[in-house]
């Protein structure tokens, strides 16, 4: 037995190598795709900015591998090769190797297009055993990612279907390696004590799909108020409109930067509408006064371009810094609400060209002026005389004199500019845009 399983290794290993050089490999950072098909702006975000982050988040290597079964000897499973992968290629995090991947063998068709059997795709873990069950993580992922390996979405007939499908599994995968590992086996990253004290709530824990008060800013009747307002717009408008309330973003061990976190807890929880997951998620961490807004999705990102949030912003971000959280969160979903609703129209909130045309042209017509100046300036008058002694100077000729000017030396005066910010006060704080990994939004003080 020990034989046939090291032929069939050694096997793999030698197709394998001796295929690398004519794979059409394409990679986005920790995904990996030889079929070159399934490549999107979301699988491309995932592969590039979520993984990672959540890999350094949760000490915990996160993979996605797919294959074709081409050059795949008989026999060899997709369990084989996740398996023979994941510790050729050095996968997995500290010296404990903890990690997951999830390892897909595609077959082609004639068409240039792929299809997926339900049977030839595998999720492979290992995790110590301080932190968890390896066997126990991997089956729970498993469980996550199989509703999208259906033999509907992977047929062959539209790769657009099959990415999608791809994605939507890739953040199955990465939502349930996060909840695992945050709610059982919290990571040094994580601050164990933080979490155990409840200081870093889920955010399913309010009982809430859009309105996410993990600090208790809301009555009870507030937040069911504006739970109801906000799906209402999420089913009118097919955007999703988030708000989250929490104590201190860094607790949740996505980084000190509150437009990351909020980006990584965004795909972690696996928000939005729709297929492309269209949504707009702000967050207020009360510690220091943190805030920042999220947007992601084609449609969403219509709705509010930069100029957009700007002014959307505008329309509740006072409010949270007069601490009047409920009209805060009341005219942010009313302000999305109107923006969505211009957008159906085909008129979404834009900036107008007329005050750069206009300030153009004034300077424009400013600089003709000057110029226009300056040359009446240079002309001399000139008029028509009748007696000779016109031309002539007053002493009777034309008399030059030399004229020098000496340079002896220049004073400059300078005055020191005070700050009258004064001390004790708290500043309003400020925001400015952001992007990175998809989506777009806002961060700074409140």
């Amino acid at each position: 037995m020990k034989r046939k399983v090291t032929a069939l290794l050694t096997a793999l290993l030698l197709t394998l190598t001796l295929c690398v050089p004519t794979l059409a490999w394409t990679e986005y950072g920790a995904i990996y795709d030889e079929t070159d098909a399934l490549g999107s702006e979301e699988l491309s975000d995932l592969g590039q900015y979520t993984l990672p982050q959540l890999t350094e988040a949760l000490h915990l290597d996160l993979r996605v591998d797919i294959f074709t079964n081409e050059d795949v000897s008989e026999g060899t499973t997709a369990g084989d090769i996740a398996t023979y992968v994941y510790k050729d290629s050095g996968y997995g995090w500290g010296e404990e190797k903890d990690g997951i991947s999830l390892t897909l063998v595609m077959e082609p068709l004639a068409d240039g297009s792929y299809t997926l059997a339900e049977t030839d795709w595998c999720v492979y873990a290992m995790l110590s055993e301080t932190r968890g069950d390896g066997q126990e993580l991997s089956g729970l992922v498993y469980d996550a990612v199989e509703p999208y390996m259906t033999a509907r979405a992977w047929d062959g007939t539209d790769m657009t279907v099959s990415a999608e499908a791809l994605c939507q599994a890739v953040n199955a995968m990465a939502a349930t390696a996060a909840d695992y590992l945050s709610a059982d086996f919290p990571t040094e990253a994580q601050q164990p004590e933080t979490v155990q004290s409840g200081e870093a709530p889920e955010l399913g824990s309010t009982g809430m799909n859009y309105v996410f008060d993990l600090r208790g800013m809301l009555s009870d009747g507030e937040r069911e108020e504006l739970e109801d307002r906000a799906e209402d717009i999420a089913l009118r408008r097919s955007c999703g409109i988030y708000t989250l309330f929490v104590e201190d973003f860094t607790a949740y061990g996505y980084g000190d930067d509150p437009y990351t976190a909020l980006y990584q807890i965004y795909h972690a929880e696996g928000l939005g509408v729709g297929e492309d997951r269209n949504g707009v998620i702000i967050m207020l961490s009360m510690k220091e006064r943190d805030y920042a807004m999220f947007v992601y999705g084609e449609w969403a990102e219509y709705a509010f371009d930069r100029y957009g949030e700007k002014q959307l912003e505008d329309r509740f971000l006072d409010k949270f810094s007069g601490g009047d959280w409920y009209a805060g969160v009341s005219s942010y979903l009313a302000a999305c609400d109107e923006f969505l609703t211009l957008a159906e129209d085909g008129k979404p909130v834009r900036s107008s060209p007329l005050p750069a045309i206009g300030i153009a042209v004034a300077v424009s017509c400013l600089i003709a002026f000057l110029v226009c100046m300056i040359l009446k300036g240079q002309m001399k008058s000139v008029r028509k005389g009748v007696d000779a002694n016109v031309y002539t100077t007053a002493g009777g000729g034309l008399k030059l004199t030399d004229s020098y000017d000496h340079y002896t030396h220049t004073t400059e005066t300078r005055r020191k500019i005070e700050s009258d910010s004064g001390g004790g006060g708290r500043s309003s704080g400020g925001t400015v845009s952001r992007s990175g990994g998809g989506g777009h939004g806002r961060s700074g003080k409140f």
